[in-house]
């Protein structure tokens, strides 16, 4: 079940992009998930692109809906214009149209849909699960060889269970 966190509203200008994709990066940080800096880098362009293809291509104000998802999160954004998105296939040489074809791989599943108001753009990222605590503190232990035989735990049979 989606459910909506965080919505924002831009004016629509390019020098907004910049300061709203690290304020989706910083939302994420503040539900206390526990984002590595690679899911981060994830949010981070996947956010850009969306912003920026809204910002470039679209028309009239941008709004950025923030949804969490057990395991994940969806960024959605709606910019005024209800034509349909163009992919296209770059050159080497170009300097642009690569972002959808860039938040299709990075993201879990992303796609478009027309609206009264213009269209949405979305995106869906796979979010770390945090491990449980107690889960957490055996593991740090056990990697750190402070269980030992007591439990039954060695590190040859370690060796062979990966094996």
């Amino acid at each position: 079940m989606l459910r909506l966190v965080t919505r924002f509203v831009l004016a629509g200008r390019k020098e907004e992009v910049s300061p709203a994709r690290r304020m989706v990066v910083d939302r994420v940080r503040a539900w206390d998930v526990p984002l590595d800096d690679a899911t981060a880098d994830t949010i981070h362009l996947v956010a850009s692109e969306l912003i920026t293809n809204a910002v470039v291509h679209g028309k009239g104000p941008v709004t950025v809906a923030l949804y969490r998802r057990r395991g994940s999160l969806v960024i959605d954004v709606l910019d005024g214009s209800p034509a349909a998105l163009k992919t296209s296939c770059a050159e080497a040489d170009d300097e642009s149209g690569r972002g959808l074809t860039l938040v299709d791989f990075l993201a879990v599943r992303s796609g478009w849909k027309s609206s009264d108001r213009g269209k949405h753009v979305w995106a869906e990222i796979a979010l770390p699960r945090p491990a449980p605590p107690a889960r957490a503190v055996i593991r740090r232990r056990l990697f750190a060889g402070l269980l030992g035989p007591e439990i039954g735990v060695r590190p040859e049979s370690l060796t062979l269970a990966v094996a």
